[in-house]
């Protein structure tokens, strides 16, 4: 049974979300590719400038918390690029470390020919990719855990400084446009990324003025600006939720003390209605943010207008743990890398736990009480996955999904990670809780020990680690209005 004491204990280590995301924004501009023809950079000639060390100060809320460098130079096949960055970030009063490599080898045409990245936090990752033909080949190791992905491109990959010489050729003009495609190392994801020419415009940059051309960004909904000198130097770069990467000399860029302003309660919601564990139903107000492209409306939510109703569901049996004909997708059956339900210790642990149960919601109550029961409830900062979860046996909501997830699909149970936000005290917090489908969608959650879940979870998108993402358009914008609940 779970007491208020617990549930007040438990839940307040259950919303970590924003880092990810933000980091893998960072991530996916300065370690972005970029397609473009061949021909269009054929005889380019690199600005000098370019080989420059540089080195840019990492501010949250006009608060350092880290810092980022970039290094070009010649190499035996052309050349190679290498970039770090290193943040601190505090959550729920604990300072968390986040460090990121990234050493790549491109062409004479900076066409990429292979990478090697690594990401330090409360979960070491390293991934080495290679590109074969229109494909890019990556090995990743996370915990011991080795697997392999490949990736196939339209087009042959970039790195987004293989953009700066094809920006500077024709010069930085105003009303010019180009749009790159970005691929990120840290969740091995693509999406698209634009940018415009504005204006040109005096900037201070380290103590002297200069000129510089403003440009508007936009990747994965999210909109940015970045200030650039016509030698391809970066002064400085804002994003959403007063993220700013400003240019400093390497002395001063390294300096960064302990961080004051804690996430969590940055990205916090505020509500007007008190509610009470294990609400039933619950209508709500949504504004501030474009809904479209959401999944708000479907299974236990109901959206008419700006208006979601939810209501918990009543679990009754399901069907056959391993039964053909579930009526859903077998995307939510299949292994990804993040969900990695094919690897023997999943499969071995997933048919321990359900043994010879056959009914579909009993087999996923077993996996539930495991999760919840097995899984220090702790604060984390890492790219979860799911085999590297069953090692450590401690996370935050977004690692009891994805284990949960990796068990129930290893047991024949369709399920998804569903991600949005959920009440506590006051605030709805960013959030991730599974869903199994037993002739419909059922959301549960091994974080804060309810199946099924209360109505006070607001479902927003589903999928992996990769799609959290999608929600920085969302962070620091959308209010929620309490109308009713029960």
């Amino acid at each position: 049974m779970i007491t208020s004491n617990t549930y007040r204990r438990i839940s307040y280590l259950a919303i970590i979300l924003f880092w990810v995301v933000t980091t893998a924004l960072l991530i996916s501009r300065h370690y972005g590719s970029y397609k473009f023809p061949v021909s269009s950079i054929q005889g380019t000639v690199i600005p000098e400038d370019l080989f420059e060390e540089q080195w840019l100060g990492i501010y949250l809320k006009g608060e350092k918390v880290g810092y980022s460098s970039r290094k070009m130079e010649k190499r035996k096949n052309g050349y190679g690029i290498t970039e770090s960055l290193k943040m601190k970030i505090k959550m729920m009063e604990t300072e968390k470390n986040i460090e990121t490599l990234i050493d790549a080898d491109l062409d004479t045409n900076l066409k990429l020919l292979s990478f090697n990245f690594w990401l330090r936090s409360d979960l070491d990752m390293d991934v080495s990719g290679r590109v074969e033909s229109k494909h890019l080949i990556a090995d990743i190791n996370t915990g011991g855990k080795k697997s392999t992905q490949t990736i196939r491109f339209g087009k042959e990959p970039y790195l987004s400084i293989s953009a700066l010489p094809n920006i500077l050729k024709d010069g930085l003009k105003k009303g010019r446009k180009i749009s790159m495609s970005v691929f990120d190392p840290s969740v091995m994801s693509i999406g698209e990324m634009n940018l415009e020419v504005l204006e040109k415009v005096p900037l201070m940059s380290m103590g002297r003025m200069q000129e510089a051309y403003k440009l508007k960004g936009e990747v994965k909904g999210v909109e940015f600006a970045v200030w650039i000198t016509e030698k391809g130097e970066v002064l400085k770069e804002e994003s959403p939720l007063g993220l700013m990467l400003i240019k400093e000399r390497k002395e001063d860029a390294m300096k960064v003390g302990s961080p004051s302003t804690d996430l969590i309660a940055q990205t916090a919601v505020p509500f007007n209605i008190k509610l009470k564990p294990g609400t039933d139903y619950l209508k709500v107000r949504l504004s501030g943010i474009d809904l479209k492209g959401l999944e708000i409306d479907g299974g236990r939510q109901r959206l008419k207008g700006d208006v979601v109703e939810i209501r918990k569901e009543v679990i009754g049996k399901g069907s056959e743990v391993r039964g053909q004909g579930s009526g859903v997708s077998d995307e939510y059956l299949k292994e990804t890398m993040f969900i990695q339900s094919k690897d023997p210790q999943v499969v071995s642990l997933s048919n321990n736990i359900v043994k010879d149960e056959k009914d579909a919601v009993r087999a996923s109550k077993l996996l539930y009480e495991w999760v919840y029961e097995s899984i220090e409830k702790v604060p984390t900062m890492s790219v979860p996955m799911s085999t590297e979860v069953l090692k450590a046996k401690r996370g935050d909501c977004n690692e009891h999904a994805t284990l949960f997830t990796a068990l129930s699909r290893a047991a024949g149970i369709p399920a998804r990670i569903a991600i949005g936000l959920t009440y506590k005290d006051g605030f709805f917090y960013y959030h991730a809780w599974p869903e199994i489908f037993a002739g419909r969608w059922v959301a549960i959650d091994p974080t804060l020990g309810q199946f099924p879940a209360d109505a006070a979870h607001i479902r927003l998108i589903t999928g992996d680690i990769d799609r959290q993402a999608q929600l920085l358009p969302v962070i620091g914008k959308i209010k929620i209005e309490g109308l009713e609940h029960k």
